[in-house]
């Protein structure tokens, strides 16, 4: 059946992209090579090539799939009714206890974003230093609407903030610094045990961050 085959190549699909986030959480980027993915997966090399391009392509569409996954989980808790504030420390909450439940994806993307191919493709943030450049950039291209819902309604929040003056115009990578950054590596201790955190504690830290990009 029609239904049968497309439900076992989606499932290929996805052997395919989860052995290659293994191996690359493992070893690294440059110790996965197509062969070892292959044996991880199951899967021969022209199985793979029938799916992807390249390794390049494979990865590409793995770091694709991992940045929707945690976009939707990210936004799911966000309450657009609730003050700014309460909303940052809501989602600053949401990236902390995602990155602490998916130690796999955060080494892929630790990774894969310290590849200057990566950052060539990055998109939106491509040209944008600081936040106000961000901005504007959406105000001047059909650029949101092209993006998933989960990443509209993150960038949404951006624009709520500075349209308020509630957030400092500080260059992206400081403010991707005091938020995503700072949960994932809280996240990394409390994942190996050496750090413990309980819920006031991290409502502590999210406010701490908060107080760091608010004006």
């Amino acid at each position: 059946m029609q239904v049968e085959d497309t439900g076992q190549k989606a499932d290929k699909r996805e052997a395919i992209l989860q052995a290659a986030l293994e191996l690359v959480a493992e070893s690294g980027l440059q110790h996965t090579p197509m062969s070892l993915i292959s044996k991880r997966a199951n899967a021969s090399a022209g199985i793979i090539y029938h799916y992807f391009t390249s390794k390049e392509d494979l990865l590409t569409s793995l770091y694709s799939r991992i940045k929707g996954e945690m976009g939707r989980a990210i936004v799911a808790a966000d309450d657009p009714a609730q003050p700014l504030a309460k909303r940052f420390q809501t989602l600053w909450l949401s990236i902390f206890r995602y990155c602490l439940a998916h130690p796999q994806e955060m080494a892929f993307l630790e990774q894969y974003e310290s590849v200057p191919l990566e950052k060539q493709q990055a998109g939106l943030q491509g040209e944008a230093q600081t936040l106000d450049d961000l901005l504007a950039q959406l105000q001047t291209e059909q650029a949101l609407e092209s993006l998933p819902f989960e990443a509209q309604a993150l960038y949404r929040l951006i624009a709520d903030l500075r349209a308020q003056d509630l957030i400092k115009d500080l260059p992206l990578a400081a403010i991707g610094e005091f938020t995503y950054g700072v949960a994932l590596r809280l996240a990394r201790q409390a994942a190996t045990g050496r750090m413990i955190f309980d819920d006031a504690t991290l409502v502590a830290l999210a406010k701490a961050c908060w107080d760091a990009v608010a004006c």
